[in-house]
């Protein structure tokens, strides 16, 4: 196995995130092999594991530097006073549909595969990491009045409901989908409107 000096498991890394980037993209995890990955990024391909485990650890690496860039767009958004809930639930579903490897976890049934390939506290961690990012936010609203005080844990369970719903065209029905989760976001936004809170008390 060929020593690296530090700079050059760096730039390698780089260039197998590249790698893993364009190939995942065009063709999906379950087609690009390893070789494919390593000579696209020029190096051998039994070095692949001095820096990743699996290409399946790759594909997460590359899937969490892609939730980090969402993220950042969304706090931008939900920290908007003008914007409703609902608005930022519909933004949300965007941004996540337009992603491709996101869109391969779901579309291509990749979770599983995920599952058995990386260690249970990476996995554990990672959705932890929706719950850290979004409680805070959740928290903000409510003090700014704009967001029912129901426990932010829960809320962020409705957002992740509602993305995972979104991979469900087909069987919601392609013909119907988009009226369908369009009129389920107004309602949700509504019901966690504190306006809506508030006429209930």
């Amino acid at each position: 196995m060929p020593k690296f000096t530090e700079k050059e498991k760096e730039a390698i890394r780089s260039a197998l995130v590249q790698s893993g980037r364009e190939l995942f993209a065009q063709l999906g995890l379950k087609k690009t092999s390893v070789g494919e990955l390593t000579a696209s990024a020029g190096i051998a391909q039994g070095s692949f594991y001095t820096f990743f485990d699996s290409k399946e650890e790759l594909y997460f690496e590359i899937l969490q530097q892609e939730e980090s860039k969402i993220r950042a767009q969304l706090e931008a958004s939900f920290s908007e006073s003008g914007e409703t809930f609902a608005q930022f639930l519909r933004e949300a579903l965007a941004v996540v549909e337009d992603n491709p490897y996101i869109r391969q976890v779901y579309d291509d049934n990749l979770l599983e595969t995920l599952f058995r390939k990386l260690p249970e506290e990476k996995l554990q961690a990672h959705f932890d990491s929706d719950e850290d990012f979004f409680k805070p936010l959740i928290e903000m609203g409510q003090e700014k009045g704009w967001l029912v005080r129901k426990k932010p844990e829960t809320i962020v369970s409705v957002i992740r409901a509602i993305v995972l719903l979104s991979f469900q065209k087909t069987n919601i029905g392609e013909d119907r989908y988009d009226e369908t989760m369009d009129l389920l976001i107004e309602l949700i936004g509504q019901g966690l409107s504190a306006k809506e809170d508030a006429s209930h008390d």
